[in-house]
């Protein structure tokens, strides 16, 4: 008895075969991402399944499948780094509302910080703090914070506007945050694409507002930073609607640490500062989809032919658009393939069970949210919204 979801394993089921003429994809669209090249890279060290494998499940055609709207970081927040006799002279801190916490982390060799000599002054005098927290307090609280850091937190009374930080025998270098969380000023920031080729570009938008009020005069940057900590600046440029925005270039060599790259940007007015970080999916192009397809109309198959240029596990997923009965194209099915490819021409295929098909539909058909992944890697190579369609 066949279920919703039909797993097909390796059997007589997923035998190769024999393919049909080869069609090219749908041209790419402004937010696909499309390898053009293929590199050769090192087999993966750790072990990884061989054995191929193909499945697909049904969908509810009267479900509305949409992209997921850009990731849109919010911050209220900022840091900065600073050294031993800074700290002790006192550090400027620029508060736009009450309430504002104050964190303090030594960096690696630093000792623990001594929560009860931090002090906060204003104009020269002390100012009343609402409370002190140790780190071991931060971190029974729930805070992912280092146990040798220490916080606190400015009283209601104390009203928007600059302050100093200062502690006495202070030694190597710290991470001074200040988060506002009754702040009405936020800084929001979203990538273009969160996933980027090697040698590839993504873009971020950048904007500063106070409530609905964007903030004018502002002065920005950006960097880029690989997972070993290396990084690369960003230049953030006003546009004519008074965002900011920036060209995120990745570079070639995007492989020697494994890990998600990450994005800073940093802006402010000169009465207000705010920074943010949101992450970025580098892949190095190890295969790519070949750019054609052929279609078995009576297995509900796509077959899709791969340039393969590292040994690896790869990985396509497609989700099956089908005609409904008036007329209109609705999801009815998603289909997973993977299968240990060696280097040259190979081909992945998406198998589409016949049975997903509620009466009535059928052709003209379209393949839609092709996505090919080196499961060996950790890597998203490809992502196509429209990538075939078929007649009959």
């Amino acid at each position: 008895m066949k279920t919703i979801f039909s797993l097909l394993l390796l059997s007589a089921n997923l035998g190769t075969p024999a393919l049909a003429a080869e069609v090219p994809l749908l041209p790419a669209g402004d937010t696909d991402q499309v390898a053009t090249r293929v590199v050769s890279r090192p087999a993966p060290v750790t072990p990884v399944e061989h054995a191929p494998v193909r499945f697909s499940w049904a969908l509810d055609p009267t479900d509305d499948l949409r992209q997921p709207e850009p990731f849109v970081v919010e911050s209220r927040e900022y840091w900065e780094t600073v050294d031993a006799a800074e700290l002790e002279r006192g550090v400027a801190v620029s508060t736009s509302a009450p309430g504002a916490i104050i964190r303090v982390s030594p960096t690696r060799a630093g000792a623990a910080i001594d929560v009860g000599a931090l002090r906060v002054t204003r104009g020269g005098r002390t100012v009343s703090l609402a409370r002190r927290n140790d780190g071991a307090q931060l971190r029974a609280a729930g805070m992912q914070v280092n146990e040798r850091a220490a916080a606190v937190q400015l009283a209601d009374t104390a009203p928007a506007g600059r302050y100093r930080l200062q502690m006495p025998n202070a030694s190597g270098q710290y991470v001074v945050h200040v988060y506002e969380p009754r702040s009405t000023v936020r800084l929001f920031a979203a990538l273009g694409s969160d996933r980027v080729l090697a040698s590839g570009t993504s873009t971020i938008v950048v904007n500063l507002s106070d409530g609905d009020q964007r903030l004018q005069g502002l002065k920005a940057g950006g960097l880029l930073v690989a997972p070993s900590g290396e990084s690369w600046p960003i230049r953030l440029r006003p546009g004519r609607d008074g965002l900011l925005r920036g060209k995120v270039p990745v570079p070639a060599n995007a492989d020697r640490e494994p890990g998600l790259w990450e994005v800073q940007v940093f802006a402010g007015n000169g009465d207000v500062q705010r920074d943010a970080r949101t992450a970025l999916a580098v892949a190095q192009p190890t295969a790519r989809l070949a750019g054609g397809y052929s279609f078995d109309a009576a297995r509900l198959q796509f077959a899709l032919p791969m340039a393969v240029g590292s040994r690896g596990r790869y990985e396509a997923r497609g989700t099956l658009y089908a005609t409904a009965p008036g007329g209109a194209l609705r999801p009815v099915s998603i289909a997973h393939s993977a299968d240990w490819l060696a280097p040259g021409r190979d081909h992945l295929l998406l198998d589409f069970d016949r049975d997903h098909l509620p009466a009535g539909y059928g052709a003209p058909f379209e393949l839609r949210d092709l996505e090919l992944n080196d499961q060996s890697r950790m890597a998203p190579i490809e992502r196509r919204a429209r990538a075939a369609r078929v007649d009959r």
